[in-house]
């Protein structure tokens, strides 16, 4: 896949460092595994670009030893064929269930989970959820589609070519399932506050961490739990004119955001780089420690976490990640590992596409 003919990699429990020039291959790596673990690339939703060129198909197999035991998951694609999934020699038709969910990855792009838009924030939160939360994926596709249909009438309803009679049975499952989304991201985001606001303390981010959920319409934030579908479900109907002239739903768990703040700043605007790099840092490492208590020790991969981080930022992360799990570091640094009291458990060369250690 992408650079990559054919690669083999032993990979140890503890803190792996993949170390080579730019363009050598690291980021690859990192994607072919977050693709026998997840499914999907987490640089592009074009599946057709993962495979190298010139090549018929990509095949990733990864031998993932966790709670479950042993699994042996594979994952092909080629294009106009369509994606192809099993598990211990078995085919799984569902991505979802063929998914294995502790994993956390970090690329350069993940930047937007606190400067970016309010749906990459939603995204970082929801995929913890979604490895901590039974049934909050369901909900959330489920919500989606709903979404999607009762927008589609809104549209229609508009241009005159259908009644708004059919709208309530949208709205009722939306108010069903999104309550249950809403529900689920309050909990969630309480519970990943205080481990927040500790990484971002000791990654150096300043005091006084904050990790709020913003929901829409802002009122939702005093409803109780027990009361969140009738009041979605009276929004909605309230909302319905103004929304039939929008041809589209402009409130709802659909739009919410995660306020990310230092202190009294707000880092989605007034962060500089660093900080901001430093907090979706904090982040990934509360989420780390999330799952950790709730679900299973996660997988980390960190591709290019460290370029533009001081040599204290760097070892105080590196330090942070050596938890007894497994985490997976690529840098261009080659003396990245001396900010370590103590050697990686792994060091592996990557040149030109090969490996080269």
């Amino acid at each position: 896949m992408r650079c990559w003919d054919r690669a083999a990699l032993d990979l140890p429990p503890g803190l792996v460092l993949l170390t080579g020039p730019n363009g050598a291959g690291k980021t690859s790596l990192v994607e072919a595994l977050v693709l026998g673990c997840l499914g999907v690339s987490p640089r592009t939703a074009r599946e057709a670009e993962v495979v190298r060129r010139g090549a018929p198909a990509l095949h990733v197999t990864v031998d993932l030893d966790g709670p479950p035991g042993l699994q042996h998951r594979e994952i092909g694609f080629a294009p106009g064929a369509g994606r192809r999934l099993r598990r211990d020699g078995v085919p799984v038709r569902a991505l979802g269930e063929w998914r294995a969910r502790a994993v956390l990855v970090f690329l350069p792009d993940e930047l937007r989970a606190v400067k970016g838009p309010p749906a990459a924030r939603r995204r970082a939160l929801d995929r913890v959820l979604e490895a901590s939360a039974p049934g909050f994926a369901d909900d959330l596709v489920g919500y989606q589609r709903a979404l999607a249909q009762r927008n589609a009438l809104l549209r229609r309803v508009r241009a005159g070519q259908a009644s708004e009679d059919s709208l309530p049975a949208w709205e009722a499952q939306m108010a069903l399932l999104g309550a249950r989304v809403a529900a689920a991201r309050r909990a969630g985001g309480a519970a990943l506050a205080g481990p927040f606001a500790h990484w971002l303390g000791e990654l150096g981010g300043g005091p006084a961490g904050r990790l709020e959920l913003e929901p829409t319409p802002s009122a939702r934030e005093e409803v109780h739990e027990a009361t969140l579908e009738a009041y979605l479900l009276r929004t909605l109907a309230e909302r319905r004119p103004r929304e039939i002239a929008a041809a589209q739903t402009l409130s709802g768990p659909h739009r919410d955001d995660v306020l990310v703040a230092a202190g009294p700043a707000d880092l989605r605007r007034e962060g500089s780089q660093g900080e901001q790099r430093t907090a979706a840092l904090a982040l990934l490492l509360a989420a780390r420690d999330h799952l950790r208590a709730t679900a299973a020790r996660p997988i980390l991969l960190l591709d290019d976490v460290l370029s533009e981080l001081d040599p204290r930022r760097r070892r105080l992360l590196l330090e942070a990640v050596r938890d007894g799990g497994q985490t997976i570091v690529t840098t261009a640094d080659p003396g990245a590992a001396d900010a370590l009291a103590e050697p990686p458990d792994a060091l592996v060369r990557v040149e030109g596409g090969r490996l080269a250690s």
